[in-house]
């Protein structure tokens, strides 16, 4: 019986140091039944553990009466030590790219010295990294801006943050086979991956106003398949074309929607105040992309 108690103060105290991490000094603090609600913990359970943090002095409230009780100040590295699991996962796409080894170098050097650790997991898809996102596997992911739109408004997802244009990809382009000018025409076949949210988008925008024949074509094997002939085009991103240097050419697509579709977007599970301060605070834009355009040059070598 013991043993539940304490496993069960312990599921209040990591409940608790992530909630007062993301107050501010100043926040006005849930009551002791909010509290107990959002846990499904025991009035007794939750103030032992509000007592435990209070002598840790990782917090430091104060009663206003009928105002309710205040955060007056909180030791952020105590409230951390509480923590179960130090580590934070995120799920990006596989660095095939200068842009994407840019990218997950950035997000390393972002989070050096801080008081938790990132670890990478590359997940090609977005619709792979949402799964992984809905079944815990993963804190947040990354996706274009694009993807991102539809996610918030479709999924359970809140966005984090939002990169500059061009931190994803450079743009998505039409890839077809070579010496064909018309690349988009009635009666064509067009290659689509469902997994790639941003690419089926896309797809549909380039081709609404024509008769086309879409094919369900994995990433990897476009290529191959427009050179064999079973597809005559796709979207693609116009990096891994000119760095793999494939023989196929491409084209630039007429559409606002590319420009969402190069900025990297960051998203965590709806409701989950924690994981978005933490990136928040630790995902230094600036850094991420200084660093990501010294890699995409040569100057640094990428970290993945």
């Amino acid at each position: 019986m013991r043993e539940i108690q304490y496993q069960k103060k312990g599921i209040a105290l990591i409940y608790l140091a992530k909630k007062f991490f993301t107050l501010g000094v100043g926040d006005k603090v849930p009551t002791v039944d909010e509290l107990c609600n959002e846990t499904n913990t025991s009035r007794g359970t939750m103030q032992s553990a509000l007592e435990t943090l209070k002598t840790d002095k990782a917090i430091v409230t104060v009663s206003k009466g009928h105002m309710g009780t205040y955060l007056v100040d909180q030791d952020q590295d105590k409230l951390l030590n509480y923590l179960d699991d130090r580590n934070i996962v995120c799920a990006m796409p596989l660095p095939y790219t200068k842009y994407y080894e840019g990218l997950s170098t950035g997000f390393y050097k972002s989070f050096e010295d801080k008081k938790l650790n990132l670890n990478l997991a590359y997940v090609n898809g977005s619709i792979n990294r949402l799964n992984g996102l809905n079944s815990n596997r993963y804190d947040f992911i990354v996706t274009s801006g694009l993807t991102a739109d539809y996610l918030v408004k479709h999924n359970d997802v809140d966005l984090v943050t939002l990169l500059p244009q061009k931190t994803y990809v450079s743009e998505h382009v039409i890839v077809h086979k070579k010496g064909r000018n018309d690349f988009i025409y009635d009666g064509m076949s067009i290659g689509v991956d469902s997994y790639s949210i941003d690419y089926k988008i896309l797809t549909q925008e380039i081709v609404k106003n024509h008769d086309v024949k879409m094919i369900e074509t994995p990433y990897n094997q476009i290529v191959q398949r427009i050179e064999n002939g079973s597809i005559d085009a796709a979207i693609w991103n116009r990096d891994e074309v000119e760095e793999k240097n494939y023989p196929v050419s491409y084209s630039p697509i007429d559409s606002e929607l590319v420009k969402k579709s190069s900025s990297a977007a960051l998203l965590c599970k709806k409701g989950n105040t924690f994981i978005k301060e933490i990136v928040q605070r630790y995902a230094d834009i600036d850094k991420i992309t200084s660093v990501q355009k010294a890699v995409i040059s040569g100057e640094i070598l990428p970290e993945y």
